[in-house]
């Protein structure tokens, strides 16, 4: 499995930052794209 180096992190953060996204909503991405994070409908 494939994973994100931290300078590929700092570089979706700022990408993040540029498309408006907020800290909270930062958060919010990097957690669902690792995966702790579950989608709706899901259980």
């Amino acid at each position: 499995m494939e994973q994100m180096t931290a300078r590929e992190i700092l570089n979706l953060i700022d990408w993040l930052r540029t498309q408006g996204f907020d800290n909270d909503k930062i958060v919010e991405c990097i957690e669902a794209i690792e995966g702790k994070k579950k989608k709706e409908g899901d259980e």
